[in-house]
């Protein structure tokens, strides 16, 4: 095997481990609305049903939703206005 083939397998072989990770992303959103544990639990059900992956952690007081997610930042906003809870812009 000459080391042009060499070379290409490995290209090939990154590009297809690559292929099966998604890339993740840190999201800290300001959200109005969120009172009580049963606001948690909406916000955080409304983004896993969309990135089940998803970490989310919810602030009351802060009114702060952070995700670890690979939604975008966009995604992530508007799936958390639809359940409720207006993300500030």
């Amino acid at each position: 095997m000459d080391l042009f083939s060499v070379v290409h397998m490995e290209h090939n072989l990154l590009n297809t481990k690559q292929s099966h990770f998604k890339r993740v992303d840190m999201l800290n959103l300001k959200v109005s609305g969120m009172t009580c544990g049963g606001c948690i639990k909406a916000v955080s059900k409304a983004i896993q049903s969309q990135d089940p992956q998803a970490k989310v952690e919810v602030d009351l007081a802060s009114q702060m939703v952070n995700l670890e997610t690979s939604l975008s930042a966009a995604q992530a906003s508007q799936i958390i206005t639809d359940a409720g809870f207006p993300v500030a812009q």
